[in-house]
């Protein structure tokens, strides 16, 4: 048994640290890959979860100005 030991107990060292670099690896390349824009369901849902989380502040935040006053768009007829 204890030549089995002292035989394989390199093995239970390098196993691990060849599973963490794998990880350690992977999580790299995940982090790299381009993010695609989110939509405006998921920015809203994004933004929600953020302010219910206390990220945002909405007390500290600045007051909003009036915005002016504008001219609706001439409705387009269908020809």
């Amino acid at each position: 048994m204890k030549n089995t030991i002292s035989m394989y107990w390199p093995l239970a060292i390098v196993v691990p640290l060849v599973a963490l670099a794998y990880l350690h690896i992977g999580s790299q390349l995940n982090s790299r890959a381009p993010q695609t824009p989110l939509d405006a369901n998921h920015l809203t849902a994004e933004l929600a979860r953020a302010v219910s989380y206390g990220m945002i502040d909405t007390s500290a935040a600045l007051p909003s100005k009036p915005m002016r006053d504008t001219t609706p768009m001439p409705v387009a007829e269908a020809s």
